[in-house]
């Protein structure tokens, strides 16, 4: 399947220096990663605080970033703010869309039929495809899970949805990509997480966090959390016993305990999913509290 990406945040960071400037302000070790490569990362602040997140390529300019939409205005001013002599140039992309986020057994396909090789976990792989004289960059993209192509063509007349259509990989809507995303339990900046949040609070250490790159903006305050192992909140994926969507913000509660609270959620063949943050006591596989007037339990 295949969903029509028409919002993101996509930003280059160009210049010689931008590894510099971008590993000093990133969980992931950037200097690690060839040309052709990215990581999933979160960007930081000097508390530790998540100020943005997404995936970073690397090209033979510089950087590409893409994230959920809405984090360009911060992104280029916090990589501005810590830029001063150094050849690095952030600036949002603005001509990019749409993208084509090819998941699931559509993705295999692609990957068989264009020869597409995955990186090695916690890497990424960028790589380029001529699709009959139009040339398209593929990303290797986590939102809807593991295997997913971020398909970006270079010419609006790129025959990409021809080609779709030949392989019988067909288009999913909005609630579809919701199911999907919930369900390889990809947190949403801006949804699920913003700027309140440290960066092991999403659970998504091994993916995003180097614990060995050294120093980087907000490192003391993740490196504290992780030698403590004191997380006392994140995110997880509950299974709530309803075929209505909760709203964002609604509670979990234990007894009279706020013990979580609902982020985002879809109905997925007759029941609730969502992700939704827990505390501590509620972390395992099983651990029940109520939503509303319905059971909810941890996925």
């Amino acid at each position: 399947m295949f969903f029509k990406i028409n919002e993101a945040t996509v930003v280059d960071v160009l210049g010689v220096d931008a590894v510099t400037i971008l590993n000093n302000l990133c969980t992931a070790n950037l200097k690690l990663l060839d040309v052709g490569h990215g990581v999933e990362t979160f960007v930081t602040e000097v508390r530790g605080r998540t100020l943005a997140h997404g995936c970073l390529f690397k090209n033979s300019t510089g950087f590409r970033f893409f994230g959920s939409p809405g984090q360009a205005e911060v992104l280029l001013g916090h990589i501005d703010r810590y830029t001063i002599r150094e050849d690095c140039h952030p600036a949002e992309v603005e001509s990019w869309a749409p993208g084509y986020l090819v998941s699931g057994d559509g993705a295999a396909r692609l990957t068989k039929e264009w020869g597409l090789v995955a990186g090695e976990p916690p890497l990424l792989a960028n790589q380029s495809y001529d699709l009959q004289g139009h040339v398209v960059q593929v990303y290797e993209i986590p939102w809807l899970g593991s295997g997913g192509w971020l398909c970006m063509p270079e010419d609006p007349q790129h025959g990409l949805l021809e080609f779709f259509a030949q392989q019988s990989i067909a288009e999913g809507d909005a609630v579809e990509f919701e199911k999907r995303r919930i369900a390889a339990r990809f947190p949403w900046y801006g949804v699920d997480i913003d700027d309140s949040q440290l960066p092991q609070e999403a659970d998504r250490n091994e993916q995003t966090i180097s614990f060995t790159k050294g120093c980087y903006l907000g490192q003391e305050t993740v490196a504290r959390l992780d030698a403590l192992g004191q997380v006392q909140k994140k995110i997880v994926r509950w299974q709530i016993d309803t075929t209505e969507p909760i709203a964002p913000g609604t509670d979990l509660l234990d007894g009279e305990k706020k013990v979580g609270k609902i982020t985002s959620s879809v109905v997925d063949q007759g029941k609730t999913f969502a992700l939704g943050f827990a505390r501590r006591s509620h972390f395992d596989p099983g651990s029940q509290a109520r939503c509303g007037d319905y059971e909810a339990t941890v996925l």
